[in-house]
């Protein structure tokens, strides 16, 4: 077996040392030790609720970097921390898309295979989902790793020694993962359907001395039950330093990289995005081409860059115009399976999706350069091969190039309106979504309609319009929309949408927010939402902020508190809390990504509902509050139970408590005193 496992590491070292990042040129290879920046792991909870596309939670994810939360190494993640005496044998890792976990997972199948870390496993088997998704008949656990491991025959590898089971892309799984329902599958050498092997193997029913590791996007997370998880884990990206020597190991010409890295830094929404692994390498990627050229505007927003970006995936020394023009039949067909599987939640195809939108492989150098393979494999159960989209922002783009196109060219009209109103309808839309699924989509389409990024898709467009009239009838529109808008995360998009149309209003806003902050004035709403948006795109992380100061209305509030995550004392005094602003609170309160340590609530009427709420956030492993202050809030008995189940929860930091003025009765007072007494308790007295 020895002879085995020798012959095993040899064969995922031949497979993870080299890797393509993004578009390969031909005959080039790329050793993955000479550009894996290491990223930055957190512990995480099995579902945090976040209202906002996943790719643009990095905005406030690189504020908490600056505070403090546990790293991981992600050699280590199977390792227990000091103190811990359970062993790590089910992890889960989160992260958004291109945010570094499938290059973690090489990372750390590479160092083993060569033997640099964790050799107490014996065998270590990727199984991704992706590919599994193919396998439709019946088979043994012996036969599914030897689908993925041809060289392993024998079941003594599975039945006696120490594996390491890897599933990576939980999100892109298309079998059901029927926890409940399936029977119990113990026998390795018994065919039965995936899903079976799939959820006995996560149980951890078979084999005896299995772990398992699952990577997943943060939405399917919860697919797998909390119970049957060890510990999880969430990768949070690149720091600025990791940004930083990324871009330098990706730029071989430092005077280049310098140059990249300064424009960048000067561009604060992008500059926040880099922190996502796979779009700092799309930034590089056409930063390498436009500053090199020296000739032209540089791209600034975020559609200009991934206009570029097409047409360095197109060619970098053709007539742009002709290449364009050439593929315009196939952009638009690769863009309508884009739009369709974008409003289905779909990032994985297969020959059969590809066949059904008539997208010919061999017929367009656009596909080698915007696909990229995922199967390397000859095995004969892998003869049918997956494909994506380089990022998910890149399928945004095309869907919103298909969109954009087809009303441009006049062609067909995919949402049956005129232009204007096809930017009302597409914000329409992208407001209704409840996860936020379609907001860079709508950034990408109104960025299309810019005179800039209209002539760098000159060919592909058949003519170039004057659109000024209906950008500023959109942007009026969007101001308007912000004006009346609810959701604190959808009105973020939307100042990010006056951002792609370079509306000129975001730096009145700015110029007015300077002058309200140093008077007495009181916010509008709108405002409000500009200073939320505005704070997010600095650099620091605020030290105090007093929302009193600028809240007029529970409206106010709500739109200023994705302010409270990069905040680490806010004081929201008198300020007529309802119990949704308390539901908004308690989910910066649980979030692993909040910097807020102090809270202050005096004079606000919260209610039993209200404190119900807030108890329930303070007692989240994630809550880091350290201090909360509640004078003059007319606490209840049952806000005082509430409380007292804070005090005495495992997980509070809670170490001062002010409830002064509450006129509190003997028995609330003796029951908190009681809470108090309880050795999970510390608060200082």
């Amino acid at each position: 077996l020895e002879t085995l496992k020798d012959k095993h590491k040899e064969a995922l070292e031949r497979k993870f040392e080299v890797v393509s990042e993004g578009i390969a040129k031909p005959g080039e290879q790329t050793l993955l030790n000479d550009v894996f920046t290491h990223v930055w792991i957190t512990e995480g909870s099995c579902v945090e609720v976040n209202h906002g596309h996943e790719v643009m939670q990095v905005e406030t994810v690189s504020k908490s970097k600056k505070s403090e939360i546990h790293s991981i190494k992600c050699s280590d993640i199977f390792k227990p921390l000091p103190g811990q005496t359970r062993p790590i044998r089910t992890v889960l890792m989160k992260g958004v898309a291109g945010i570094g976990k499938t290059f973690s997972v090489q990372k750390f199948i590479l160092d083993w295979a060569t033997g640099k870390d964790n050799q107490d496993f014996d065998f270590i088997f990727l199984l991704p989902f992706r590919e599994l998704n193919l396998i439709k008949s019946e088979m043994s656990l012996e036969e599914l790793v030897q689908c993925f491991c041809p060289d392993i025959k024998s079941s003594q590898v599975l039945d006696c020694h120490k594996v390491l089971f890897i599933f990576d892309g939980l999100d892109e799984s298309r079998h059901p993962l029927k926890f409940k329902e399936n029977e119990i599958w113990s026998d390795v050498k018994k065919p039965t359907s995936v899903d079976v092997l799939l959820t006995n193997l996560i149980k951890r029913n078979f084999p005896v001395n299995s772990s398992i590791w699952i990577t997943s996007r943060p939405a399917a997370a919860g697919l797998i039950p909390p119970e049957l998880i060890s510990r999880v884990t969430e990768v949070q990206g690149f720091e600025d330093q990791q940004k930083e020597e990324y871009i330098r190991k990706k730029c071989k010409n430092r005077a280049l990289a310098d140059r990249i890295i300064s424009h960048i830094k000067t561009l604060r929404s992008l500059y926040i995005l880099c922190y996502v692994p796979v779009f700092c390498w799309i930034v590089v990627t056409v930063l390498e081409h436009t500053l090199e050229e020296s000739r032209g505007a540089n791209p600034t927003t975020l559609t200009d860059f991934y206009t570029y970006f097409l047409l360095v995936l197109l060619t970098a020394k053709e007539n742009k115009e002709n290449v364009l023009k050439s593929n315009q039949e196939a952009i638009l067909k690769l863009g309508k399976l884009a739009f369709d599987s974008l409003e289905k939640n779909i990032i994985v195809f297969y020959e059969k999706d590809l066949r059904e939108y008539a997208i010919d492989l061999h017929n367009s150098s656009l596909y080698s350069g915007v696909w990229k393979e995922i199967f390397k494999q000859d095995s004969a159960l892998f003869q049918e091969k997956v494909y994506c989209f380089l990022h998910l922002t890149v399928q945004e783009y095309f869907a919103a190039l298909y969109v954009f196109g087809s009303h441009q060219n006049n062609n067909i009209n995919p949402l049956k309106i005129t232009l204007f109103s096809l930017n009302e309808g597409a914000l329409e839309r992208a407001i209704q979504s409840r996860t936020g699924h379609l907001d860079l989509f709508v950034r990408f389409l109104l960025g299309m309609e810019m005179k800039n990024n209209q002539e760098l898709l000159k060919g592909f467009l058949s003519h170039t319009k004057d659109h000024s009239s209906d950008i500023q009838e959109t942007a009026e529109h969007i101001k308007k929309l912000i004006r009346e808008m609810s959701s604190p995360e959808r009105c973020m998009n939307l100042f990010h949408c006056l951002s792609e149309l370079k509306d000129k209003s975001l730096m009145e806003f700015n110029v007015t927010l300077d002058k309200v902050k140093h008077s007495s004035q009181r916010l509008s709403p709108s405002q409000c939402s500009a200073l939320a948006y505005f704070s997010l795109l600095s650099e620091k992380v605020i030290d105090v902020f007093d929302m009193s100061n600028y809240a007029t209305s529970e409206e106010c509030v709500r739109r200023l508190l994705p302010v409270a995550k990069i905040t680490k004392t806010l004081r929201i005094g008198g300020c007529e809390l309802t119990l949704r602003c308390c539901e908004d609170l308690a989910s910066v309160l649980q979030s692993q990504h909040s910097s807020l340590r102090e809270l202050d609530l005096s004079h606000n009427n919260l209610g039993d509902s209200g404190v119900k709420l807030l108890s329930a956030a303070l007692r989240d492993p994630n809550c880091k509050l350290t201090t909360l202050r509640m004078r003059e809030c007319e606490l209840t008995k049952r806000c005082c139970e509430d409380l007292a189940s804070v005090l005495q929860s495992q997980h509070s930091s809670l170490r001062e408590l002010d409830l002064s003025h509450n006129h509190l009765k003997d028995s609330e007072v003796k029951r908190l005193s009681a809470a108090r007494n309880d050795p999970n308790c510390k608060l200082i007295i």
